[in-house]
């Protein structure tokens, strides 16, 4: 049956991917509307695909509410282990954090299904299977989309287009935009298989095993007994053959053992290196792979396309709301590309150090596994892949200067605290707005009332005031907090010197969590021109601007 595009949506995304339903998610808990579009019939199943999430990623996710299940369903862990000729070189631990774990091993697929779960009960969101885009015409005010499906041709019209819709992206070909890059050559085979193994359920990275002399592989867990086996191939390796010869059953057999097992899901790919120059395009813009691909190592991919919505979703829906200037927008294009810039150089580094094209980076190689053998401290230089983090916004004009507070630009560290007595973190205290986030001194209480009296109840900024635990005294009145939205405290002394080593302070934190800029407790009285640097607010908000309807009548598209 043929669904008509909602006639007020004022977005359409293009994808029906992690990012893409990210990106629909978070832009209607901000009020706006959506139409999301997807050429496949349905959510389709492709094996473990990307098979790890961040546990900042799940942050975001968190907002949407869909995290809790997948961290639960996942398996955490924070044990990475490296092998070199199958003696383990460098157990790497990573710190145990507030909040969710570090890693969280899940396929992709799963993310997609509880992000789907939550979209369908949205009334803001309608998602359209079996809609291809064959055209795309843009004008100053709006955006229209030339869609086919099995029954009929149409045309509907948006402010603005996201194109979510990966590597192969339909709406950037249509753009005729470049993707610079290149495809790398070696081969390599995913195979995810179920099986009962003897091994702990984290990361296991191998250099030389003897299962797979001369290469490299990699193995994950995932829920259910299934383990993702990362296969560097050697050359001419044939895997349909494999298939048919009961090769590939020998190959698993060198990795396994005798253990029973079964085929879940099978794959041979290429890496993909590729940047567009910029992500937005007019009233187009571009998230996830659909403006950069990566090679999987670190885990890069699914994390930094679920970062792009989170970065984007906020800005775009300020500038429908009318309260940012569209500018803002091409600060979502600095940002990003700076990020999807860093983790092409990361991958990069990580690909030559496993698969060395020339003999400069071979030598290279072989000199730092052949140290790491005889000095544990040669073993920090063998790149089997930095793991996914946030990207640090150091040089965007809408982040303040870091001189005296190197945090800033940085997704917000979480803390351990109390609120009303129980115990809470940090992060949990933001909301979908800007924080203003306020480490006072007792002094310094009743400045904290004035500055937010004046902004009013309409105002767009939480005020979370968070202390030492004990530093209040009885004697204030609590009036000084009322204009509080959130007062917690703290007994982490250590963990909080991060924020408070240069006395009573405030930050101003995106609604994407991250720290716009840091301030002396002094500059309280002028929070509102530093939000309106962080922010790039309109002064006075610009009416809604009409929704762009959607073409109802259905017309055929000649």
């Amino acid at each position: 049956m043929m669904h008509t595009p909602k006639p007020d949506a004022r977005v359409a995304i293009v994808g029906a991917g992690p990012v893409g339903l990210t990106l629909a998610a978070l832009l209607s808990k901000s009020g706006i509307s959506t139409s999301l579009y997807d050429k496949a019939p349905h959510l389709l199943r492709k094996g473990s695909k990307a098979c790890l999430i961040q546990g900042d990623s799940l942050e975001v996710l968190d907002k949407i509410g869909c995290a809790a299940q997948i961290a639960e369903e996942g398996i955490a862990w924070r044990n990475g282990h490296v092998f070199l000729n199958d003696i383990e070189l460098m157990p790497h631990t990573f710190p145990e954090r507030p909040g969710f774990s570090q890693f969280v091993n899940i396929s992709q697929y799963r993310i997609e299904q509880e992000l789907l779960r939550h979209l369908e009960q949205d009334p803001l969101c309608t998602l359209y299977w079996d809609h291809e885009v064959v055209g795309l015409h843009q004008t100053s005010s709006g955006v229209t989309l030339d869609l086919r499906n099995e029954d009929q041709s149409f045309a509907a019209e948006y402010l603005y287009v996201v194109a979510c819709d990966g590597v192969y992206s339909t709406v950037r070909d249509l753009m005729g935009l470049e993707f610079p890059g290149y495809t790398h050559q070696n081969p390599f085979l995913i195979t995810d298989i179920r099986a009962c193994l003897p091994m702990r359920k984290e990361r296991h990275f191998y250099f030389n095993p003897a299962f797979h002399r001369g290469h490299q592989m990699v193995m994950h867990p995932q829920p259910d007994n299934i383990w993702r086996i990362d296969w560097q191939l050697e050359k001419g390796a044939d895997i349909a053959a494999e298939r048919e010869n009961g090769g590939l059953d020998k190959r698993i057999r060198k990795v396994i053992g005798d253990v029973p097992y079964n085929i879940e899901w099978i794959s041979t790919y290429q890496f993909n290196q590729k940047v567009m120059d910029r992500f937005v395009a007019g009233r187009v813009l571009f998230a996830g792979d659909a403006a950069h691909a990566l090679p999987p190592y670190g885990s890069r991919g699914m994390n930094s396309g679920i970062q792009d919505a989170d970065n984007l979703a906020w800005k775009l829906s300020r500038v429908l709301n009318g309260t940012s200037d569209p500018g803002i927008l091409s600060i979502y294009s600095d940002e990003r590309r700076a990020a999807a810039v860093e983790n092409v150089r990361l991958t990069e580094a990580t690909m030559r150090f496993i698969a060395p094209a020339d003999l400069r980076s071979k030598a290279i190689r072989h000199s730092v596994l052949f140290l790491a053998r005889l000095f544990p401290a040669a073993r920090k230089w063998i790149d089997h892949g930095k793991m996914s983090e946030p990207f640090t916004y150091t040089s965007s004009e809408m982040i303040g200067p870091k001189d005296f507070c190197p945090i800033v630009g940085h997704f917000l560290p979480d803390l351990p605290v109390f609120l009303e007595n129980k115990r809470s973190r940090l992060r949990k205290l933001l909301g979908d707005e800007f924080t203003c986030l306020i480490f006072p001194e007792q002094s310094s209480i009743p400045l904290i009332r004035d500055v937010r009296a004046p902004l009013g109840k309409e105002s767009d900024v939480r005020f979370v005031i968070v202390h030492r635990r004990g530093d209040t005294h009885p004697q204030e009145p609590a009036s000084s907090y009322e204009q509080a939205d959130r007062i917690a405290n703290y007994d982490d002394i250590v963990g909080a010197q991060k924020f408070v080593s240069k006395g009573a302070c405030f930050f101003i934190i995106r609604p994407d969590g991250y720290i716009a800029s840091y301030h002396a407790i002094s500059e309280l009285s002028r929070l509102k021109h530093h939000l309106c640097r962080a922010s790039m607010r309109i002064e006075t908000p610009a009416p809604h601007a009409r929704p762009v309807r959607a073409n109802t009548d259905m017309e055929e598209v000649v």
